[in-house]
């Protein structure tokens, strides 16, 4: 085929495909949609948002750590006994102890043959027993009267406790744990309280500051100028 051949045919095709074509060809009118309001001048919609994911799908948070309260107990401190060992500590009569701090609980305990040292003093076996609240002459001491005469007070003092007591078994107050060889207590036989009896007595003095009974007996003996208020 020859190149006029050629054009012709492609002049031909050109024709059909005009004529074929659809513009202005057809009477139907396009009808164009126009945007929603608010959308005038966009070429693309916002795209709406995503759905929340349903609860069980969200991550749950670690539960906090629970963490131990302080510890505010404070222990009683112990003291170093000479032996190595150590002891709790334990408050005196009428001190103040920290809260919390526990009073050593004091129980009556039995001593039999008692052997009486001086006029505040005893002893049972290995154990020696100072007789709380009062200040005993030793065995030995001598006093002076009102006349300046001297008598022997601590001789005496030793005798009448003796004879009060007379082989009896003395009953103290004394700590429940306590296995100590020297003790200060108050001490009794058969209801009587040695203290109070020494002391109304007039053989020995009340230590100060005594308490109510110890000083009324003082002022008994006093009144009555017997024993050392002689």
């Amino acid at each position: 085929m020859s190149l006029a051949s050629r054009l012709i045919t492609a002049l031909v095709g050109l024709g059909l495909i005009w004529f074929l074509w659809p513009f202005g060809g057809s009477d139907e009118v396009v009808k164009i949609i126009e945007p929603p309001s608010g959308h005038e001048g966009r070429l693309f919609t916002t795209p709406l948002p995503e759905a929340p994911l349903p609860e069980a799908a969200l991550p749950k948070a670690p539960p906090p750590k629970k963490t131990d309260p302080p510890n505010t107990t404070q222990a009683l401190p112990e003291t170093p006994a000479k032996d190595g060992k150590t002891v709790a500590a334990v408050a005196p009569k009428g001190a103040v102890t920290p809260k919390g701090a526990v009073t050593p609980k004091v129980v009556p305990k039995r001593f039999y043959r008692v052997v009486v040292r001086d006029g505040g003093t005893l002893k049972a076996g290995d154990v020696v027993i100072t007789l709380g609240g009062i200040k005993a002459h030793a065995a030995d001491a001598t006093c002076k009267d009102a006349k300046g005469r001297v008598w022997a007070c601590g001789k005496q003092a030793r005798i009448a406790l003796m004879r009060l007591i007379r082989g009896r078994a003395v009953s103290c107050k004394v700590p429940a744990s306590s296995a100590a060889k020297a003790l200060t207590a108050r001490c009794g036989v058969a209801g009587t309280d040695l203290s109070e009896w020494l002391v109304s007595q007039g053989w020995v003095k009340p230590e100060a500051p005594a308490d109510t009974k110890l000083a009324e007996a003082a002022d008994t003996a006093r009144k009555k100028k017997i024993g050392v208020w002689r």
